[in-house]
């Protein structure tokens, strides 16, 4: 299986999936339902899964012209200087429902706590893919018990995450067309479903629907906007300024700044909000 330039601790440190954990030299993780056990020496990778080797390539991006992307973000020494800094670093293809899922839950919280919440309703909903290990549950299963969904400390983002569920298990939301549609429209639809405001739908774009250039803004990534490029404004504005300076991979540059100031604040012992 060729993954091409990839740096697992990078990609899977980098904030942009949550359900990655290193286990001794070995990265285990759960796709589509498999486990999936990552090995990395140098530019050599090691694959234990079940997983078919066509969908890891998916989910890592193989497919991605990697030189062009990096070359198309160095727009300047800043970000050039991070590309050399986190050399493969790779965004990730997550399955639609997981990722907004995961991404509503995420609203007004920090990476511990995200992770808290979801390993909890899949602890609850999923099935068991590894002694202890259990996958990230389809909607109709979260339906069957909707109560369970409230120990699960998810506060006020649980009747969201029911609501959300419902609204996918009746077909009210197709991922597919999403991810075929132009990102305008994508981001359109998806901050009308419940409980996705601007930066989720862009996560979700970026992170599972190919839309490349989405660009979340949290309060971190608006800083550096801010004192780097001189860009002010709300959500929408700052977005929307940074796609055009970053153009159709905007979203590579966005993740390798959050991925810069969030490891810099976690050397400072600084959690970083979900928001």
């Amino acid at each position: 299986m060729d993954l091409g330039r990839i740096d697992l601790e990078h990609t899977l440190t980098c904030g942009q999936a949550f359900r990655w954990w290193r286990r001794g030299e070995w990265w285990e993780g759960v796709v589509s339902g498999k486990l999936v056990r990552l090995w990395q020496r140098g530019r050599r990778v090691e694959v234990e899964s079940d997983l078919e080797g066509s969908a890891l390539e998916r989910y890592f991006r193989a497919d991605d012209d990697q030189e062009a992307i990096l070359r198309s973000i160095s727009k300047d020494e800043y970000v050039a200087g991070l590309v050399r800094r986190f050399p493969g670093l790779r965004l990730l293809r997550q399955d639609p429902w997981e990722c907004s899922a995961s991404y509503i839950l995420a609203t007004f919280s920090n990476i511990p706590r995200i992770k808290g919440m979801i390993e909890r309703i899949c602890a609850l909903y999923g099935d068991e893919v590894a002694p202890g290990l259990m996958s990230f549950p389809r909607p109709r299963d979260i339906l069957s018990d909707e109560g369970a969904a409230r120990t699960c400390g998810l506060g006020f983002r649980c009747g969201r995450f029911l609501e959300y569920a419902r609204r996918v298990d009746g077909g009210g939301v197709d991922f597919e067309s999403l991810r075929a549609m132009g990102y305008g429209e994508a981001h359109r639809r998806l901050v009308a479903l419940e409980g996705i405001g601007g930066k989720v739908a862009d996560c979700v774009a970026v992170f599972s629907l190919d839309h490349l250039e989405a660009f979340p803004v949290d309060v971190r990534i608006g800083r550096v906007l801010k004192d780097r490029y001189g860009m002010t404004g709300g959500y929408s504005r700052l977005s929307r300024q940074a796609r055009e300076r970053f153009g159709p991979y905007g979203g590579y540059a966005q993740e390798y700044i959050y991925y810069a100031e969030d490891r810099k604040n976690r050397d400072r012992g600084i959690t970083r909000s979900g928001s």
